[in-house]
């Protein structure tokens, strides 16, 4: 876990406030919450005997009745944790930060069959393809020279 000094001053001045607002903080740096770091640091505040977490959630998630979000929704269920820091809140944060940023996956190239040489195959047919290409433009240069002969012909 990186060391914040916002939350040691927190924890030694035992300022919930500001350790929410710096808990809060830490949303901004990994926004799909796949790091793991928003975890270990409230995990890390917890241990040490902070009263971080409200037993209760105090009105409505941000992501209630939506099924698509904003970059506003993110940072407006942040703010509302900032101020209610509860499990669903939590919850809401990171369903959100998810949904929004979290990293699409390259499509990767498709192979011409499924073993462990598909790739090879690929290669392969993709050299054939060449080859034909080039007898294509040689029949097409023959054929025109032909064309030409009769025509001279004439």
């Amino acid at each position: 876990m990186q060391k914040y000094e916002s939350i040691e001053r927190g924890i030694l001045q035992n300022d919930v406030k500001a350790l929410r607002e710096s808990i809060g903080s830490i949303c901004y740096t990994c926004r799909d919450f796949s790091n793991g770091e928003f975890d270990e640091v409230v995990e890390y505040v917890l241990s040490k005997g902070i009263k971080l977490m409200d037993d209760t959630l105090v009105g409505e998630l941000v992501s209630t009745g939506k099924e698509s979000y904003t970059d506003e929704d993110f940072a407006r269920a942040i703010f509302e944790l900032k101020k209610n820091f509860c499990k669903e809140r939590i919850a809401d944060v990171k369903k959100i930060g998810a949904t929004l940023y979290r990293k699409k996956e390259e499509p990767k190239p498709q192979t011409v069959g499924t073993g462990p040489n598909a790739q090879s195959h690929q290669a392969s047919n993709n050299a054939k393809l060449k080859v034909a290409g080039l007898v294509a433009a040689g029949l097409a240069v023959v054929a025109v020279a032909v064309i030409l002969v009769i025509l001279f012909k004439k």
